[in-house]
């Protein structure tokens, strides 16, 4: 049983390429909204797993279980910038679960561990980190221990990034990184797990979680 991380996209822009994928993969967009205290919109089709706004900026992560290798983003309203990150499981779909959040203005940028642990029967695990800040020098794209970084995108006066980890998600700790410059920051971590398929037969399904709770948004 193995979750692998199979593309990555950014574009400065409310609307992204997503990059290769294939039916039953996991499409992860994380939005920046930058100089509004606006989260950037959910495009139909595609579910939550968290937004946040203050500091004058606005963030969301959605996710989708693409249907084909052709899915497109839609428009994510208000966005001045979008990361698209693909994972893909050999024996079922990937589903997103609980998540850390944190927020700051400082030059240390932390990425908050879960306080429950996890016991998916063994299933692999992977941990997501996104994260954005109003600056666009800080090296914001340097990963904290723990997570690997995927992707970054820089703007005028932001940057947001995508980092990754394919460890066991238990022994994941909070931990930060340092940057030149203090300016206000968000991040986001939560896992992404197997869902496997029937041992009787029959199709594979896929339970949409929405982790910020409540109603899929």
């Amino acid at each position: 049983m193995t979750i692998s991380r199979i593309s990555s996209a950014t574009n400065a822009g409310d609307t992204i390429t997503i990059g290769t994928h294939a039916s039953g993969d996991l499409i992860l967009i994380f939005a920046y909204n930058d100089g509004a205290n606006t989260a950037p919109s959910l495009p139909t089709g595609w579910l939550n797993i968290n937004n946040a706004t203050g500091s004058t900026s606005g963030t969301r992560i959605g996710y989708k279980v693409a249907q084909s290798s052709s899915e497109t983003s839609g428009t994510w309203t208000n966005a001045d910038g979008l990361i698209a990150v693909v994972y893909r499981s050999d024996v079922g779909l990937v589903i997103p679960t609980l998540a850390g959040f944190n927020a700051g203005t400082s030059t240390s940028v932390s990425y908050t561990a879960f306080g429950s642990s996890f016991n998916r029967e063994n299933a692999d695990q992977w941990m997501i980190g996104f994260g954005s800040q109003r600056n666009d020098t800080n090296a914001l794209e340097t990963a904290p221990t723990g997570l690997t970084n995927v992707t970054s995108l820089t703007g005028t006066g932001w940057e947001m990034v995508a980092h990754d980890s394919n460890a066991d998600a238990n022994l994941f700790a909070t931990a930060s990184t340092t940057v030149v410059t203090s300016a206000a920051w968000r991040t986001v971590v939560f896992t992404v797990y197997e869902q496997t398929y029937p041992t009787g037969g029959g199709s594979a399904s896929a339970r949409q979680v929405n982790i910020r709770g409540g109603a899929d948004q």
